[in-house]
């Protein structure tokens, strides 16, 4: 099941920024929490989260030890196969809400959640039943407080799908100058209006996303190697080698010189 993943961690590193793309997300001991833009969500053991596009967040381990590790199972969105099964279900009224959204691991949701991992022991039953039951898990979480949130992934409209074209466009093209009024015309949206909806999206200012794009796409290049610290700023859209230290020790805690070739 390669979009299945178990997580663990065995102790709390300062907060590390990252990029949460469509996930239904379940803590199963200790504590974390994410924080994307003026969005925090704090998960402990039997909480969940699911996202319906790629957002820059932040996360921190509140509860991790090698004796009582933090772990978490995660399942990246087959985005197809969940907006085919909202498209069968009765018209839910679109309604503007983050594009992250937390809760319970329980009722319907828990128990089909927990079929779905449970085929992870059974090589057999996951070629025949693993599609099924991925179906049933999004069926119920598309019922669920979250299912707003993931009904974004096929919105019907129109003014949302424009806020995820825009942020889908800043996440391919982060280096490119961003002039926000351009982008909000590209949209058909004053700028105003996008500013005000984009933030109530994403958790973040069109600016601030762009930013922290940078900066995530930044320390993937350093860490790759065999690149500058002042090439990777001019890479990922900086015109000032200097602003960029400065923005990516201020995100990341570290100067970027710290994570050359993996350091870090």
């Amino acid at each position: 099941m390669p979009r299945l993943r178990v997580w663990s961690s065995t102790d709390t590193p300062t907060p590390s920024p990252a990029l949460f793309n469509p996930m239904f997300y379940v803590v199963l001991q200790g504590v974390k929490v994410l924080t994307l833009g003026s969005n925090r969500f704090t998960l402990s053991a039997g909480e969940c989260v699911a996202t319906s596009f790629g957002l820059p967040f932040v996360v921190h381990f509140e509860q991790a030890t090698p004796a009582a590790p933090y772990i978490a199972i995660g399942l990246d969105l087959d985005v197809d196969l969940l907006v085919e099964v909202m498209l069968d279900m009765p018209k839910y009224e679109d309604r503007w809400v983050c594009s992250a959204a937390g809760g319970k691991l329980s009722g319907s949701v828990e128990e089909s959640f927990i079929r779905l991992v449970s085929l992870m022991s059974t090589p057999d039953d996951r070629a025949m039943l693993g599609r099924y039951y991925e179906r049933e898990l999004y069926y119920r979480l598309l019922q669920s407080s979250m299912g707003d949130t993931l009904r974004q992934l096929g919105q019907r409209d129109n003014r949302l799908r424009r806020i995820k074209k825009a942020a889908d466009w800043l996440c391919a093209n982060a280096e490119q100058p961003l002039v926000v009024a351009e982008l909000a015309a590209s949209i058909s949206m004053s700028v105003s209006s996008f500013h005000r909806h984009f933030k109530a999206v994403t958790g973040h200012s069109p600016l601030v996303f762009q930013r922290q794009i940078r900066l995530l796409n930044a320390r993937r290049l350093l860490r790759a190697g065999g690149i500058t610290v002042s090439q990777v700023a001019y890479t990922v859209g900086y015109v000032s080698p200097s602003q960029f230290s400065r923005e990516y020790k201020s995100m990341f805690s570290v100067p970027p010189a710290t994570d050359q070739g993996g350091a870090n």
